[in-house]
């Protein structure tokens, strides 16, 4: 049966109209998100409910220069204009694919992209508990731990003790500055209640050896990707090698070689403090136990705790470490990496043969060696996973 003519009419017309009004709704949600964020800067909440509001509600596709300037002078700080203008470049690309599951414990959601890097938060789909555990920093600031020389100095070792009542969990990659020079620590460790454990470590400062203080402290930052990829799978060389050229990535050149150079950058801390605006809201959920990471549209890591307190505790640190990384790349307006891509890395390394890479009396840390990437993993005495960190090649 013919369609009568007028009802062909309409149906063009319908066409029209819905052609016309759907780029102007569009656009009316970037605005609405603009004009609420005018009402919390006028309202004072406070830069982090803001930026917050920003990561739940997206951000507008496009800022123009006077939306900029109305923003500025409504009171803006550099990091929320920063997120609203985050919204034009693959945030939505591929959202249909998430969340995914990435193995029967865990799932990764969409992710949230900033500059070069994109962050997918990796949540627990059932709870776990492996205990309460405090980091390096929050004992060493509690004054329940002690970092030293292990005698009159030795570089692969340093002694940690524990005097306090809470467990220590100290990640591999994190660097110790003082002593006779800054390290790296080199394997996942657990310093029980009233234990002291020699560590081992790598040299991070290749021209020092020499201090009238045998104590180190914790850093605010971890070592870079290839950097803690070599401290734990490769030599000390290639530690010396990795520093020296992340130091060069940056620009930075100081007569010890040490990699407080890069991370004492002011370029760097501010580059953080952008990316960390940004990405870090997103990490906040009470069930995100992790994060991939990927930079120019390739994996570049998947990070994953036993769990959300221990992360929560450590992304700050982690996401530094990337930064660092990003800061001395190019970036190629790539669009981040998708489902696929991700569960391809993944399992992967999961698939890969496990080796036993390194024991204390309360753990152990097992390495596996697939073609994309590297794994080290760490469980405690029963058994419990307490951290798989997989890094690219």
């Amino acid at each position: 049966m013919e369609i009568p003519k007028f009802m062909k009419a309409v149906a063009v017309i319908f066409i029209a109209v819905f052609a016309i009004a759907m780029p102007f709704t569009l656009l009316m949600g970037g605005e609405a998100v603009l004009k609420e964020v005018q009402k919390l800067l006028k309202a004072e909440v406070g830069e982090e409910t803001i930026l917050k509001y920003i990561s739940t509600n997206g951000a507008p596709e496009k800022l123009t220069a006077d939306e900029i300037v109305e923003l500025k002078k409504s009171g803006a700080s550099q990091a929320v204009i920063i997120a609203l203008m985050g919204g034009a470049r693959g945030e939505t690309a591929g959202k249909e694919d998430f969340p995914f599951d990435l193995d029967e414990h865990h799932s990764v959601d969409k992710p949230v992209v900033h500059g070069l890097m994109a962050i997918y938060p990796i949540k627990r789909k059932i709870p776990a508990s492996i205990g309460n555990y405090i980091t390096l920093d929050e004992a060493v600031q509690q004054k329940v731990a002690t970092v030293k020389e292990k005698g009159e100095g030795t570089v692969p070792n340093v002694i940690i003790r524990n005097s306090g009542r809470i467990p220590i969990y100290i990640t591999a990659g994190e660097i110790i500055i003082g002593g006779k020079q800054d390290r790296i620590i080199a394997y996942d460790v657990i310093i029980h209640p009233d234990k002291e454990i020699t560590v081992e470590v790598r040299c991070v400062e290749q021209g020092r050896w020499n201090g009238a203080r045998s104590e180190f402290a914790p850093a605010k930052a971890m070592g870079g990707m290839k950097s803690r990829a070599a401290a734990q799978f490769k030599s000390q060389q290639k530690v010396w090698d990795e520093v020296a050229e992340q130091n060069a990535s940056v620009q930075v050149s100081t007569s010890t070689g040490t990699y407080q150079a890069s991370l004492n950058k002011p370029e760097v801390q501010k580059m953080y403090e952008e990316y960390s605006a940004k990405l870090l809201p997103s990490l906040d959920d009470r069930n995100t136990v992790g994060m991939v990471v990927s930079m120019n549209g390739k994996v570049s890591a998947v990070e994953i705790f036993g769990s959300p307190g221990l992360f929560a505790k450590m992304k700050d640190k982690l996401l530094k470490s990337y930064v660092l990384d990003a800061a001395g790349m190019k970036d190629e307006k790539a669009k981040p990496a998708s489902k696929d891509e991700i569960l391809s890395f993944y399992k992967a390394a999961m698939k890969a043969e496990a080796e036993k890479l390194k024991a204390y009396d309360d753990n152990v840390n097992v390495k596996r060696n697939a073609e994309p990437c590297i794994a080290n993993e760490n469980k405690d005495a029963e058994g419990n996973f307490m951290r798989r960190s997989i890094l690219a090649k």
